[in-house]
């Protein structure tokens, strides 16, 4: 029996509260809570062959329903990735996004969905690319999201969660952050703010998340760009290059 549209917005809004929840944690230090983001994200938009995503089974055209996305371009520059991240005092590459920033404009679901967000250079001098779709729906069916594989994507593994980059802010070596589940929790905070733009207007949803609570003393940088500087064998290792917009 086909559900009736008032359940299908209920169970649209089960998803949108289980994903503000899973935020809340994120940003206050719970970085695990990234794997039940990825898992909120593939119910939302994830089609497949025996599944149609809740977006659309809420619209017609729900993959073409506007969403915020990351601009991320640096003319000029050989990029290697663009990320949103806060940098604060103390070397430490702490999460944060601000929906409000000059980096953000409105695309489709369905572009946001495939856009692609990370690039790595490889030892056979190709490229290695990830959309944002593999990157969640690894986290979601790979690790932990709704099912743990018995086998790693060797690429995810390397490039992705093996510490693959060199990061220098201002000449100090920082720690470099799980570019996975920090790039789903940011797409989480993007789905957050397309499901009240969408569907549920009257939701109170904020437009900037950061981890913690920022010491009185801080830098907050709203976009990273790493730029290739020097390859080898299989990993890039580069040198942050920070900028702000307004």
């Amino acid at each position: 029996m086909a559900r009736s549209k008032e359940n299908i917005l209920a169970r649209l809004k089960e998803q949108m509260e289980f994903l503000r929840a899973s935020l809340r944690g994120f940003y206050a230090g719970d970085f695990a809570e990234s794997v039940r983001i990825a898992t909120i994200i593939r119910v939302l938009v994830h089609e497949s062959r025996t599944s149609k995503p809740l977006l659309t089974q809420a619209k017609p055209n729900g993959l073409e329903l506007p969403i915020l996305g990351n601009v991320g371009e640096w003319p000029g520059e050989e990029q290697i990735l663009g990320f949103v991240v806060g940098v604060r005092i103390g070397q430490t590459l702490a999460p944060a996004v601000d929906l409000g920033s000059s980096h953000y404009a409105l695309s489709t679901v369905g572009a946001w969905w495939n856009r692609t967000v990370f690039t790595f250079p490889s030892r056979l001098s190709t490229q290695l690319t990830y959309r944002r779709k593999q990157v969640v729906l690894i986290l979601a069916n790979r690790e932990g999201g709704a099912h743990v594989d018995e086998n790693e994507d060797p690429d995810y593994a390397r490039l992705l969660t093996s510490l693959p980059l060199s990061f220098v802010v201002s000449g100090l070596r920082v720690e470099t952050p799980d570019l996975a589940r920090f790039l789903t929790a940011q797409s989480g905070v993007e789905m957050l703010e397309c499901l009240k733009r969408n569907f549920f207007p009257d939701e109170d949803v904020p437009l900037k998340w950061e981890f913690g609570v920022p010491p009185r003393v801080a830098q907050y940088m709203e976009q990273i760009a790493i730029s290739q500087t020097m390859i080898v064998p299989a990993f890039p290792r580069g040198e942050a290059r920070i900028t702000k917009r307004s």
